[in-house]
């Protein structure tokens, strides 16, 4: 059984339950306190806690003996990110068109919106960006 240290999908899986705990944080102070949409509340705190990652990626996440900041990887990181809070937003706009967000169904919505923001952004960091 490999290590936290030797396993790159238990890295991301770690790194990205904590940047989770921070993007919903953000994005239920942002809806509820800031009254944006929440898709838009979602859209914002993905961006700003995404830009962070990009560094717990490089130097953790994906390290190996090479790694160093990178403005080709950053840019594909941001590139990367574009794509995922599309996917994210695109989500919870479409399941907020069908259904105002109230109560339980807020954290219903970020839930899909994270799955599938998520999986595109490990799917293509991983294939992608940080291809090494």
């Amino acid at each position: 059984m490999q290590s936290l240290k030797e396993n790159r999908g238990a890295r991301y899986l770690a790194a990205s339950i904590v940047a989770l705990a921070v993007d919903y944080s953000l994005t239920l102070i942002l809806y509820h306190a800031g009254g944006l949409d929440l898709s838009v509340a979602a859209a914002i705190a993905f961006v700003i806690v995404g830009a962070i990652f990009y560094l717990v990626h490089e130097f953790w996440t994906f390290r190996d003996e090479a790694s160093r900041f990178s403005g080709k990887r950053m840019a594909g990181n941001l590139l990367v990110m574009c794509v995922a809070v599309m996917v994210r937003v695109g989500l919870i706009a479409a399941l907020e068109h069908v259904r105002t967000p109230l109560g339980i169904w807020v954290s219903l919505y970020f839930a899909v919106g994270v799955a599938g923001s998520f999986s595109t952004n490990y799917l293509l960091n991983r294939h992608l960006v940080f291809r090494r």
